[in-house]
């Protein structure tokens, strides 16, 4: 792994350089929200001079560069797309020192994220974290009873307490993690989109995309996009498309997961078999096509935390209809770029309708969509995220990293891991 030049914040607090370890257990080949968010961010912010390296979970991916450094695991047993990963690699604790990181950021609370905080505490430099998943709504893939929500809730009070500083992708996020007793400072920067890449509209992909999937020309498309999981709700979707009443209106759901079988089961049920269609899992410029092809966004889910597929869709000009949610009303303005309504299907239905009879409302919506997107761009949410180090590195002066050799180097991370371990209680010791 080649070592960046060392970075010296000038006397104002600007950075020519800074070296940056991202640590996470959410990564490729995993396609969601996470990986959308490191990636972006990872690429915003070596376009603007630093450095970033990236501690994953193997397995190895092609596309892998120099920075990409992997750490060994094992599938999920709940969920095999998932990783399980170690809560040390040497090769790991020796790329760190190598690479004398300026600022560590992790973006899960797991084995990775824990080897972060560690050597975080090792190497005196600030310990970042985002918050992106609300993991008390996805301990159904676990064992969902009231305890381990409880349990979900403590586990990350406990680690956001031993940050430096927490992101919060949305205000939903940060609301809950003060509720949940988190007493360091919460900064709000939801991920930035790549606002020009969806807003490029190509018409030649969009009818070859309606031609790969069979999708008439006359039929009017309401996409959902993102992982196909319980938590994300798509049933009230399918639900609703029973009470729309715009002529050849259409489901669209662009991603795949777990929960496929159960939807299309329900969508049996419902007999709207010809009103839904699946595209599995799509590349980027496949999904770029998907929104275009599209008349508005259908989302029904609760459990974001910010939900990046709204912020693209609203890049390629997408009104949005969506359930009412404190992460969603982070980007949707009800009546301006969108309408939000109650978690019910002929509400979602009516909305719906609503947008697709009247054009003028569709295009005032689109423009604003297009205009709110725009502030979001990942180069300005970038430049946030920098000033966010810098105030941490002002803050947490770095001393330097500790002359240990490697072997007392080893015992020391073990045994800080082993004491992590220990604060996070059972579930943490089972499943880390």
């Amino acid at each position: 792994m080649p070592c960046a030049p060392r970075q010296v914040p000038s006397a104002k607090g600007a950075t020519a350089r800074m070296r940056i370890g991202f640590f996470t257990d959410t990564y490729t080949p995993q396609i969601n929200g996470v990986v959308t968010s490191i990636r972006l961010f990872a690429q915003a912010l070596e376009r603007k001079g630093h450095a970033v390296y990236i501690f994953a979970p193997t397995p190895r991916q092609p596309a892998d560069g120099p920075h990409v450094i992997r750490m060994p695991s094992v599938p999920f047993a709940f969920q095999p797309e998932m990783r399980l990963a170690a809560v040390y690699s040497a090769r790991a604790h020796r790329l760190v020192r190598r690479a004398k990181l300026d600022i560590i950021h992790s973006h899960d609370p797991f084995a990775v994220g824990l080897f972060g905080l560690a050597m975080a505490k090792q190497t005196h430099v600030p310990y970042i974290h985002t918050y992106h998943t609300l993991y008390p709504e996805y301990v159904h893939y676990v064992w969902e009873a009231q305890f381990t929500r409880e349990i979900a809730e403590r586990l990350t009070r406990d680690f956001c307490n031993q940050c430096d500083v927490v992101i919060a992708p949305s205000t939903k996020i940060n609301r809950a993690l003060a509720e949940w007793g988190v007493r360091k400072p919460v900064i709000t920067l939801p991920t930035g989109v790549d606002a020009k890449t969806f807003s490029e509209r190509d018409p030649e992909a969009v009818e070859a995309f309606r031609g790969r999937f069979g999708i008439a020309d006359d039929a009017r498309l309401l996409v959902f996009v993102g992982r196909l999981g319980l938590e994300k709700n798509v049933d009230l979707l399918v639900d609703a498309m029973s009470f729309v009443r715009t002529k050849n209106a259409h489901l669209l759901v662009v991603g795949d997961g777990p929960y496929r079988d159960d939807l299309e089961r329900h969508i049996r049920k419902d007999g709207v078999e010809d009103r839904v269609t699946f595209t599995g899992y799509l590349g980027r410029g496949d999904v770029c096509a998907a929104y275009h092809a599209s008349d508005l966004l259908f989302f029904a889910s609760t459990s974001e935390t910010q939900g990046l597929v709204i912020t693209e869709a609203m890049a390629a000009g997408l009104p949005v209809v969506a359930v009412d949610d404190l992460a969603v009303a982070d980007a949707v303005r009800d009546g301006v770029n969108g309408l939000l309504v109650a978690e019910d299907p002929a509400a979602l239905a009516a909305a719906a309708d609503r947008v697709l009879g009247d054009p003028a409302l569709r295009s005032a919506m689109s423009a604003a969509s297009l205009d709110r997107a725009r502030s979001l761009s990942i180069d300005l949410q970038a430049e946030r995220l920098l000033a966010i180090y810098r105030d941490a590195l002002a803050l947490h002066p770095r001393v330097g990293a500790l002359a240990l050799g490697r072997r007392a180097a080893r015992q020391k991370v073990t045994a800080q891991l082993r004491t992590l371990r220990r604060r996070g209680g059972r579930f943490v010791r089972r499943y880390l």
